[in-house]
């Protein structure tokens, strides 16, 4: 019997890189999965790869910016499994740039995404949280602490996330759920080679990362599933930057 045998678990922005890396995970032990997604090819591909390999995904395209697009999902997740145990937070998006150069359009994008559709998310299954317990796993970022990564507006909505998740960990731990972050900053999800095409440019970014390696979505992927698991019942309310030290605080 595997560790998430016949539970349920909703990944946002699982159409590829992290939040695909982590749905993959929680199949491979047993769990059903909902990708949540605003990208239908991708998205629905996913779920047709996990389904085929593991356990049932339904795929549900969504813009989590919307809070009657995140009722939609709760409805067809509850027709399909009847159940939710574990939500994974992962959807989000970016602008680089500065102050000067990002309307106002664009900074109210990505707090509708990476901020509001994280509490729409979890205010869509709130109620079910109540009654089932479970877990709630939100991926933020290093740019919280940093403040680098994606202009002004990417770390502002980072940090958000994690007072957010604070607050939920307050208010949910006495019910029995378990709510945490992970902040994860140079992870090799496909975009690295955007920024750094040649290993001799990623030279000067190794030498800032004690570990001397770059992250893997599977870093992030394992340290989401241990933290939605039975296993973690004490860590609560906390951000976890995974960054092989890079950062100093």
């Amino acid at each position: 019997m595997k560790k998430f045998d016949g539970k349920v678990i909703l990944v946002t922005g699982a159409a590829n890189g992290i939040g695909k890396g982590i749905a993959e995970k929680f199949a491979q032990n047993g769990a059903n999965t909902v990708i949540v997604d605003f990208d239908e090819k991708k998205g629905q591909a996913v779920a047709d790869e996990l389904t085929s390999k593991y356990q049932k995904s339904l795929f549900v395209k969504t813009d989590v910016s919307d809070y009657t697009a995140l009722e939609n999902v709760h409805t067809k997740v509850m027709a399909t499994f009847g159940r939710i145990d574990s939500l994974v937070i992962d959807a989000g998006i970016a602008y680089a740039d500065t102050v000067d150069e990002i309307s106002v359009e664009e900074w109210q994008r990505v707090i509708n995404i990476n901020l509001s559709g994280a509490f729409y998310t979890v205010k869509a299954f709130y109620q079910e949280f109540l009654k089932n317990k479970g877990s709630m796993v939100f991926i933020t970022s290093g740019s919280a602490l940093s403040g680098t990564g994606g202009g002004v507006a990417y770390p502002a909505s980072k940090a958000g996330d994690e007072g957010l998740m604070r607050g939920l960990a307050k208010e949910l731990g006495p019910k029995g759920v378990t709510v945490n972050a992970i902040a994860p900053r140079v992870i090799d999800s496909g975009l690295l080679s955007v920024h750094y095409p040649t290993k001799e440019s990623l030279k000067p970014l190794l030498k800032q990362i004690a570990v001397r390696r770059i992250g893997k979505v599977d870093d992030v992927a394992n340290l989401a599933y241990f933290l939605a698991s039975p296993e973690n019942s004490y860590i609560q309310g906390q951000t976890i930057l995974l960054d092989g030290n890079r950062t100093v605080r």
